[in-house]
């Protein structure tokens, strides 16, 4: 564990109820001020205090707009410790509405800025607010990401692997009590907020759920998905009083788990692109989708399971890059199932 932090926080002396704070960070030539949005929930009974980050790539809404319906149905006189939520980790990515901050001075994704530099660029200085503020005073993370922009369909929580035993097996743990389909087992180690907890003692997990712009039916399967994730995370750390049934999972790590990308540009046309299909097991040698070229009509390339596995990630047809993630499988015969 580390030595006790220097800052106190805003929202330390806070009872019982609700609270909003802008976090200062620095100052912008347009003249306004950047700020870092916080929520606090002040529980009338002691307990846990958990701190949950959205956002940190500014394409990834679902994550935030999930927790703010999840914390209006929240009851404070029942909550027995604290929320804290930053709604909005990276509001200059999120105001691009795009994945990193659009500054020209490198190191401009959030989720690999922490613990941040006050006298870094505005993207450190961002994870520097963030740790003082949140990090630093907190018994439980949650580290929450979705797909960008693309149609990304998955539903896993990962864990650091890397994390001492003892810590890396209650963050194991957190990472079954959210209930996707997938617990995924890896290395989180660098500059991410989830490694600068695990590694000072606090356990977290990093769930990936859904998706940004992926129609009414998909985002309402992963709302519900990611609602009832947050309130078995809850129970689980004692926060509210919530019965968490076990659920069947697949755990997988990274020597199971492969990516398949593209190795043309083009129209990728998947033939997996319905949440329910995420966690279906697929044989070696399936066809996952097609690349097509968009000036000559010419299928550039077919893209096949490798071997027999676990679907746990998909896109929605359409444009991609040459090395875009296109499909994730986890290898059956690597992959452990959990009931």
């Amino acid at each position: 564990m580390s030595a006790a932090p220097a800052t106190t926080p805003l929202w330390a002396n806070e009872t019982e109820g609700r609270s909003f704070h802008r976090l200062p960070v620095t100052t912008m030539l347009n003249g306004a001020d950047l700020t870092v949005p916080l929520h606090v929930l002040t529980g009338a009974k002691l307990g846990p205090t958990l701190g949950i980050i959205t956002n940190q790539h500014g394409d990834e809404f679902l994550p935030t707009i999930v927790i703010r319906q999840w914390l209006a149905g929240l009851d404070t006189g029942k909550l027995s410790g604290r929320i804290v939520v930053v709604s909005v980790g990276n509001p200059l990515a999120t105001a691009a509405c795009q994945r990193l901050t659009p500054e020209p001075h490198g190191r401009t994704d959030l989720h690999e800025a922490f613990p941040g530099n006050a006298r870094g660029n505005t993207t450190q200085m961002i994870a520097a607010v963030i740790t003082a503020q949140v990090l630093d005073h907190i018994d439980f993370h949650c580290d929450f990401h979705a797909g960008g922009t693309g149609g990304r369909l998955q539903g896993r929580v990962d864990y650091n692997g890397k994390a001492p035993a003892e810590v890396k097996q209650r963050c194991f743990e957190m990472a079954r009590a959210f209930g996707q389909p997938f617990v995924h087992e890896n290395d989180l180690t660098g500059t991410s907020a989830h490694y600068v907890t695990t590694k000072r003692g606090i356990p977290s997990c990093n769930p990936e759920v859904g998706g940004t712009f992926l129609g009414p039916d998909s985002t309402a399967t992963y709302t519900k998905q990611s609602m009832d994730g947050l309130t078995r995370l809850a129970a689980h750390l004692g926060l509210v009083d919530a019965p968490v049934p076990a659920v069947k999972q697949i755990h997988f790590d990274l020597v199971a788990r492969r990516e398949l990308r593209p190795h043309n540009s083009g129209y990728l046309e998947s033939l997996y692109e319905r949440p329910e299909q995420i966690g279906q097991p697929i044989a070696a040698g399936t066809l996952l989708g097609r690349v097509i070229d968009l000036y000559s009509y010419a299928v550039l390339e077919e893209i096949k399971a490798p071997f027999d596995g676990f679907l746990f990630f998909s896109r929605y047809s359409g444009t991609v890059s040459a090395g875009t993630q296109a499909f994730a499988l986890a290898e059956a015969a690597k992959s452990e199932r959990l009931d």
